[in-house]
């Protein structure tokens, strides 16, 4: 027993004094977001919103596993509060940006940061969480790479859908709330007992307005546009023969969308920030906060 202690005792003392391999330093990453109340015209209309960094959407952040992210959120509204929430990313919870739950709301005038380690790879947004600011316009995309490359491609491009409404946000909550069929009527959706009798459909209709249902649609609201990064039509470059990843990002309010590309399949690789096996669909629908990064 005391021959083992004997060999054992150099071999801890060796370890003990052998110098501990430096830690990498992380990579600091620095943004600042301005949210400010400007008027801007997506649907041909000039109407107030409210845009990051002059604006809609705010600009993509840019990070690689690893990083440490420091941002800082200056809120330049002088009658209301805002908040910007990191959603999908794993964060210190005072970090994460939901006002009176995780972090304080940024008042009036004032700026935040926000400071947390990037301990993750994919495509990701960020929004306010306060009020109906993100229908206004506060939102933009984040994109984090891994380590090392893990999908090949020649070029990505990020791409960011949304729905707009010339309405104020709190007029459309109002029209809502009060079971108005205007958005029906503004789409020609709108359900008649006529209709319902040429569709061979009247016991649906007095079941529906038996038990006090509204009428069934895709979407509760008669948008004035559809968007993508900001414009109803928008151009991406790439070259005949390349293998392109568009990182897809719905930051739409209601809306769901569906892809479809004149190049062939859309071969799916990421699914909310995670790296998926690869399939290959011929049409994919993206609901509200969903992020799918797809190859063609």
């Amino acid at each position: 027993m005391s021959a083992l202690l004997l060999l054992a005792l150099p071999a801890q003392v060796h370890a003990q004094d052998a110098p501990a391999a430096p830690e990498p330093v992380p990579n600091v990453v620095e943004y600042d977001l301005r949210i400010a109340s400007e008027s801007v015209a997506p649907a041909g209309k000039s109407v107030p919103a409210l845009t990051i960094n002059g604006g809609i959407p705010g600009p993509t952040l840019f990070f690689t596993e690893g990083d440490t992210a420091r941002i800082t959120v200056h809120n330049t509204l002088s009658d209301q509060e805002t908040s910007i929430h990191w959603h999908g990313l794993l964060v210190p919870n005072e970090m994460d940006g939901v006002p009176y739950l995780t972090t304080p709301p940024i008042a009036p005038g004032t700026s935040r940061l926000f400071e947390f380690p990037v301990r993750q790879s994919g495509t990701y947004w960020y929004h306010s969480h306060t009020g109906l600011q993100e229908q206004r316009g506060v939102y933009g995309s984040i994109v984090i790479q891994p380590r090392a490359p893990d999908v090949d491609v020649d070029r990505e491009h990020v791409v960011v859908l949304s729905d707009w409404t010339n309405e104020h946000p709190q007029e459309v909550m109002r029209t809502l709330m009060r079971g108005s069929e205007w958005y029906g009527q503004r789409k020609g959706t709108a359900q008649s007992l006529l209709g319902a009798w040429r569709r061979d459909a009247l016991g649906a209709y007095f079941s529906r307005e038996r038990n006090r249902m509204p009428p069934m649609d895709i979407s509760d609201v008669a948008y004035d546009a559809f968007l993508a990064n900001g414009e109803t039509q928008h151009r991406l470059h790439a070259e005949p023969g390349e293998r392109v990843l568009l990182r897809v990002i719905n930051a739409g309010a209601s809306s769901y969308f569906h892809l479809t590309s004149a190049a062939g399949p859309l071969t799916i690789v990421g699914s909310d920030g995670v790296r998926v096996r690869p399939v290959d669909v011929n049409r994919l629908l993206i609901g509200m906060a969903e992020t799918y990064d797809v190859v063609i």
